[in-house]
């Protein structure tokens, strides 16, 4: 399933909005091209599902909260539920790259069953290892699952679940999941990011000060913007100017809409302005990206 990664349905918490697979079968395969020419990449989200990676073509910057990783050509990654993330290509225009999304009752079978109690939720809940950098071999494995659900040849459910379940076990058997908590300060700081970002998105269509964001999660000016800026890795309100600017990519596949109400509806003062931020973040103007890539 190739997805435009700019429009993926993202709730105000960051939730990825997207049901992945079916109630049958929850896993679901995503084949994705991330640009940079068209701002085309995967933004900061976070869903209930785990994920597994495999870096086809190209190169990819991947950040999970305060952590950087890159990731070449035929590498994996898995990334566990509820962890901050985003993706976009590094020192290349395109990068190409399959995401297995999957419900961990995938694994567990059932709510009580042994496998859930002993083999995955110890290492899912309360804020276990947010990501694992996945060996060759591992890597393989999952181009293996995403080629095997591409195809979709006879009992290619079958594969995929003994392909996953091979993951699963050979990561737990080289302790490539431990089931020790990560540091509380992490946590709290995790939490508190996630908070802010919460903030941003329920308000950005208003004039925000440092202010308003720092007394919403009870810190000082600057230990709020210390706090977000090691999660996130720019100050908030880069984070919310490029926010609003992909906002405002949304709204221009509409056609309705003219640049001037796009401008007003996502938080810019004037659209002057908002022409001058949108050309530095796209290297375009809103009309010609609209044209050029909507």
């Amino acid at each position: 399933m190739r997805v435009p990664l700019t429009h993926i349905k993202i709730a105000k918490d960051l939730q990825e909005l997207t049901l992945h697979g079916s109630k049958e079968f929850p896993v679901a395969l995503y084949e994705t091209v991330m640009r940079l020419d068209s701002m085309d990449f995967i933004p900061l989200h976070w869903h209930t599902e785990i994920q597994f990676v495999y870096l086809k073509s190209g190169r990819a910057k991947y950040r999970m909260g305060a952590d950087v990783l890159v990731l070449e050509e035929g590498e994996g990654l898995f990334i566990n539920a509820s962890e901050l993330h985003e993706a976009k290509p590094f020192q290349i225009e395109q990068a190409i790259i399959y995401c297995v999304n999957v419900n961990p009752m995938m694994i567990g079978g059932y709510e009580g069953s042994i496998f859930m109690t002993k083999y995955v939720q110890p290492y899912l809940t309360s804020h276990r290892l947010p990501y694992v950098k996945l060996t060759k071999e591992l890597s393989q494995k999952v181009a293996c699952m995403a080629n095997l659900m591409r195809e979709q040849d006879a009992f290619y459910e079958m594969k995929v679940w003994r392909e996953l379940l091979s993951i699963w076990q050979s990561m737990l058997a080289q302790s490539l999941l431990p089931e020790e908590m990560t540091d509380p300060s992490n946590i709290v700081q995790h939490e508190r990011a996630k908070a802010m970002l919460d903030f941003l998105h329920a308000h950005y269509q208003q004039k925000i000060a440092l202010e308003d964001l720092s007394k919403h999660v009870y810190l000082s000016r600057t230990e709020c913007s210390s706090y977000f800026k090691k999660i996130v890795g720019m100050t908030p309100f880069s984070y919310l100017l490029q926010y609003r600017l992909r906002k405002s990519i949304e709204l221009l596949r509409d056609d309705e809409q003219t640049v001037t109400i796009i401008a007003a509806n996502t938080g810019f003062s004037t659209v002057s302005y908002y022409i001058e931020k949108f050309k530095e973040y796209t290297g375009y103007s809103p009309h010609v990206y609209r044209k050029k890539f909507l």
